[in-house]
């Protein structure tokens, strides 16, 4: 490239911020010392090298005006320029230094340059503080306090209209490339102590400890430090609440996410505001945004509002040598115009080679998989075949789990008590429990002890019964379950909603929802007011548990068993909710009201469902999610069959998977409402069953033989295997050929 050109790109085509002066200042210089270099190579060009201090600017890129037009939006509560003493709109103060940054460029002289770029620069202080002043009276109303001027010019607000002006006029950026911060705006000792001591960030934690603690004697530091803190609380607050940024807060399964304050997702948002419409973006992003819920909205809003040319997804594996091997990253680019139906993607690369040959090894990824394959939290998919595409394709066609279908069973997650938080449930002297407490190393798929999985941890915590309440933990389920919000679990707010408007008590007070059903119960159905004595235990039935720690590259990502009635579960366990609140009016004179709960599965229902969520198929698509835990929402929204009596497929899955859990003496009484069924108790029948279970599922997803076939081929292999060795998976595909041929037999 000639120098002439390189001059020409670097002076009308590069810009740049950062929030760090000294960042800023060595970028210029590299920019200036690359053409140098080529005055070498060049030496008849004479020319002075260009200016570019307009190009390369210090500022907080994520509070300022991006916008020409007065940023007023009346549904964030804001008012006019004027209304702030602002007195000008943008659009004039923008064109203001536009005409002295033209004269700075068609100077004659160096030192009309010179004047021309002073009073450009003195113009843009001049009109940055006439905006910084609204931002001020903003910042102060959201974070109630009285910020000065001078703290608030600390944060050295940005204002894009005007220091990139000329950028404006010509409809804004065309192309914006960028790998934004990766932490989070909070304060960080790791942000603050560095400056105090050099070698503060190599420190192992104790020490960083000890380091901080002695800092902190020092006044003046320790004043700093908590000046510091309260900055970035101060700026996450104006961020969170002045309405800039729209994206930030997603609901999932209509839970609001709690903002995580991830700069790299505010800097993404904050591209749509400065690219030009139809203009290009190419962000090195981490893995928040492809698979967090966080994310969520972003993501939508990249496959709706713009179209998404590629995707590559990376396992950092040595790319970047400070960050762990297995944190997972990407690049993304997109064009902000139309919307996106085919993304060529491609996810779980290890090196940077993918980059250079991107059209050679990209997938054909239909934009409907990129929402459907997790229509709750709407992560990206780790694709990294095209047969993958068919595969999850069909799976996709089933509904997720908790989704709520007329007369079908549904798999909600809770998490019962926490081995932490109510450790003073526990005891580890079984002698003095009167019942189990199961945690997730206590379990195994099909398996709810140790009879069948030679490694299988015994119960090591138990607990007492009710009437020692203060030591019960069966007592603290009660009481949670009692104060519970969700009306499923709540008696009481599932008696409210479904008789505070029935005209025959229009009587009853229903601005409380506790005074209200407590009126109701002793004055209308003559017994006592609601209590913990009216919640029912799930744990007074059989019900199905998963572990939350599930990690891709397992011999088994999903592991599921049903265990028997009376013990209570700690937090390494999910419990698939197995009752939900439904309250008639012949329930409401009963006490204790357990019969106003429901049953979410039959007896056999709940054996599917622990078929399914055991099986190969439902593994391969949890293990395109799943890093290392079993998030509740990306369970929940993952698809499986919801198979009822009288589908395909239901009795021979339910009918094996009981066999498989229903052994030992716990499950005498489930046997019998089975049936009389037979457990299966010995390995080799065991193995027979499971990959019975296998080939069945992959029958009810609908998927052909070269798709399961690949399902098989593509599962990762761990070297010591319990069960999925390489004749098991043999065995499973010839059941498959074999239930193809004679079809869910009874």
């Amino acid at each position: 490239m000639s120098l002439f050109a390189k001059r020409s790109i670097i002076l009308n085509n590069l810009y740049g911020v950062d929030i760090e002066d000294g960042a800023v200042e060595i970028c210029k210089l590299r920019l200036w010392l690359s053409m140098v270099a080529d005055i070498e190579d060049e030496p008849n060009e004479v020319e002075p090298l260009p200016n570019i201090d307009f190009n390369i600017r210090q500022g907080n890129s994520l509070i300022g005006f991006t916008e020409l037009q007065e940023v007023a939006r009346e549904d964030a509560g804001d008012a006019s320029l004027s209304n702030w003493g602002v007195g000008t709109a943008v659009k004039d103060l923008y064109e203001d230094i536009i005409r002295e940054q033209d004269r700075h460029r068609a100077a004659d002289s160096a030192r009309e340059a010179q004047n021309a770029r002073k009073m450009a620069e003195r113009k843009i202080d001049t009109h940055s503080e006439e905006l910084n002043e609204k931002i001020r009276d903003q910042f102060n109303e959201l974070v109630d306090e009285d910020v000065s001027l001078e703290e608030l010019e600390e944060f050295s607000p940005f204002h894009w209209v005007l220091e990139f002006a000329t950028v404006y006029r010509e409809g804004g950026f065309d192309v914006i490339i960028g790998n934004p911060p990766w932490d989070e705006l909070k304060p960080y000792r790791t942000d603050f102590f560095p400056k105090y001591d050099t070698e503060f960030r190599s420190r192992p934690p104790d020490e960083k400890d000890k380091k901080v603690e002695e800092l902190l004697e020092n006044p003046e530091i320790a004043a700093e430090w908590k000046k510091f803190q309260r900055d970035k609380e101060r700026q996450a607050t104006y961020i969170n609440q002045s309405g800039e940024y729209e994206y930030q807060t997603p609901s999932v399964e209509g839970q609001q996410v709690a903002r995580t304050n991830d700069l790299s997702l505010l800097f993404f948002e904050r591209v749509y505001d400065i690219v030009r419409d139809g203009g290009y973006v190419s962000q090195l992003l981490p893995g928040p945004f492809f698979n967090a819920a966080a994310g969520k909205d972003l993501r939508v809003h990249a496959l709706e509002e713009s179209e998404i040319q590629s995707i590559i997804g990376f396992e950092n594996r040595g790319i970047f040598s400070d960050i762990d091997n297995r944190y997972n990253f990407g690049i993304v680019t997109l064009r902000t115009a139309g919307s996106t139906d085919t993304v060529h993607g491609i996810f779980h690369q290890t090196s940077v080679d993918a980059l250079r040959s991107i059209d050679d090894v990209a997938l054909e990824i239909p934009a409907r998989i990129l929402k459907e394959y997790s229509p709750g939290a709407r992560i990206f998919p780790n694709i990294e075949k095209q047969q993958e595409v068919s595969v999850l394709d069909k799976i996709l066609q089933t509904p997720p789990l908790a989704a709520e279908i007329e007369d079908a069973w549904r798999t909600v997650l809770y998490k019962e008590l926490d081995r932490g938080r109510d450790r003073d449930r526990f005891i580890e002297d079984e002698s003095n429990g009167d019942y189990p407490v199961y945690q997730g190393k206590n379990i195994h798929q099909f398996c709810y002890e140790s009879t069948y999985v030679d490694d299988l941890e015994p119960i090591s915590l138990w607990s007492v019964d009710e009437d020692n309440e203060e030591l019960s933990a069966k007592r603290r389920v009660r009481e949670k379950n009692f104060r519970a919000r969700d009306d499923a679990i709540s008696l009481k707010k599932a008696i409210y909603n479904k008789f505070a408007d029935d005209p025959e008590f229009s009587h009853l007070p229903s601005s409380s929802q506790k005074r209200f059903v407590n009126r109701l119960l002793t004055e209308e159905f003559d017994r006592p007011e609601l209590s913990v004595e009216d919640v029912r235990l799930h744990s007074s039935d059989y019900r199905l548990v998963l572990r939350e720690v599930a990690r891709a590259t397992d011999e088994r990502t999903l592991i599921a068993a049903v265990i028997p009635p009376g013990g209570v579960v700690v937090h390494t366990l999910y419990t698939v909710r197995p009752f939900e609140a439904n309250p008639t009016k012949d329930d409401l004179s009963e006490f204790p009201m357990h019969s106003a709960y429901d049953s979410v599965f039959t007896d056999k229902e709940l054996f599917v469902a622990l078929g399914l969520i055991n099986s190969i198929p439902f593994d391969f698509l949890m293990r395109t999610k799943v890093d290392s835990h079993a998030s509740k929402y990306k369970f929940e929204e993952s698809q499986a069959p919801r198979l009822t009596d009288g589908d395909d497929w239901f009795h021979y899955i339910a009918d094996r998977a009981a066999k498989l859990n229903c052994y030992g003496e716990e499950f005498t009484e489930m046997r019998e409402r089975l049936g009389g069924i037979e457990p299966a108790t010995d390995m080799e029948t065991r193995r027979e069953l499971q990959a019975e279970v296998d080939a069945a599922v992959f029958h009810a997803y609908g998927l052909d033989e070269e798709e399961m076939q690949f399902v098989l081929d593509d599962f990762h292999r761990v070297s010591n295997p319990r069960i999925m060795t390489e004749a098991y998976f043999e065995k499973v595909a010839e059941k498959y050929t074999h239930l193809g041929d004679v079809g869910p037999l009874e």
